[in-house]
């Protein structure tokens, strides 16, 4: 982890208190951290840095990172591997999703905050306009692997093709981006280890759907992103799981007539200042629909539209 990164961290316990995590640093190689703490004087939480990777994780959500399924299983890093950078690779089957999402973003001279970032192209791609970029997950061979790219500056992995045959996949970064803005940390989208308005770029790419509390989840986002000269890119295919979130906390498909039917409605209604949860609300400068895929194997994919809105602030 990045001694700048440290310098940005608030304890996830403690977020309305707003506590800066103290660092102590075991080992480093110039200012990235590959061994130490953080450590909160308030709640005496303690935050390992283990192999350069930092876990800001409040207790209720540890737990995830000692899970060898879901998104830390290897079949899944395959999976995301491919869906990131199979236009890199030149894949016959490659979409264009991140370029889509990526097209939307303005220069800034701010940081930019990408909310379940999995192996971490599109905070790759937020260092071309933006000074510095934090990728966020709670899957640690995710960020693991993002960090490998970082520090190997080579995009590296091999692709399922059918059980346990796999295929090497291997390509240069592209020359645009600037690796030593970005950096990547386990942390949680319901408790985002950053103070107040730290950030001018929050991007949060199919996040909505998968976490426990999805109102939470956006009052977290309006919490660290600035209040003028802000840019918040929202994308999602609202596919609501009940093994992931109560219908009752779902924004559309449930029945609540407090909400609009469908997702994207209610999130244009949120942009608005609707409910509350947006101070100052966004101003929708470019909306649509992105067709992206996720490859388990060579005969197994899954074709997904996700529907996006880009927010700004003046």
């Amino acid at each position: 982890m990045k001694k700048w990164v440290a310098d940005k961290l608030i304890c996830p316990e403690c977020i309305e208190e707003q506590v800066r995590l103290e660092l102590k640093i075991m080992e480093n190689i110039s200012d990235d951290v590959l061994e130490g703490e953080l450590y909160c004087s308030s709640c005496s939480g303690r935050y390992p840095i283990r192999e350069g990777i930092g876990i800001v994780l409040p207790k209720k959500t540890r737990g995830v990172i000692m899970e060898d399924r879901g998104y830390n299983a290897p079949n899944m890093l395959s999976a995301y591997m491919w869906s990131h950078f199979c236009d890199l690779i030149n894949d016959p089957q490659a979409t264009e999703a991140y370029r889509v999402w990526s097209a939307n973003f303005q220069e800034s001279e701010g940081d930019a905050l990408d909310i379940g970032c999995a192996v971490g192209r599109l905070s790759f791609d937020l260092s071309k306009s933006h000074k510095r970029v934090i990728g966020i997950d709670t899957s640690i061979a995710f960020i693991r692997k993002a960090r490998e790219i970082l520090n190997r500056k080579q995009i590296d992995f091999d692709l399922i093709v059918e059980g346990h045959i796999t295929e090497p996949r291997t390509c240069n970064l592209n020359g645009n981006w600037d690796l030593g803005s970005v950096d990547f940390i386990v942390a949680d989208a319901l408790a985002l280890p950053f103070p107040e308005h730290s950030f001018t770029t929050v991007a949060a790419i199919n996040i909505l759907e998968k976490v426990p509390d999805p109102m939470k989840h956006l009052f977290e986002v309006d919490r660290v992103l600035k209040e003028n000269d802000a840019t918040f890119l929202f994308s999602d295919p609202f596919s609501w799981d009940e093994a992931v979130s109560p219908p009752e906390l779902w924004l559309s498909g449930n029945g609540n007539e407090q909400y609009s039917p469908r997702g994207i409605d209610t999130m244009r209604r949120l942009f608005a200042g609707e409910y509350g949860v947006f101070k100052p609300p966004f101003r929708i400068r470019a909306d649509g629909n992105v067709s992206w895929k996720i490859r388990k194997t060579a005969n197994l994919w899954e074709y997904i539209t996700s529907q996006y809105l880009i927010g700004s602030r003046a």
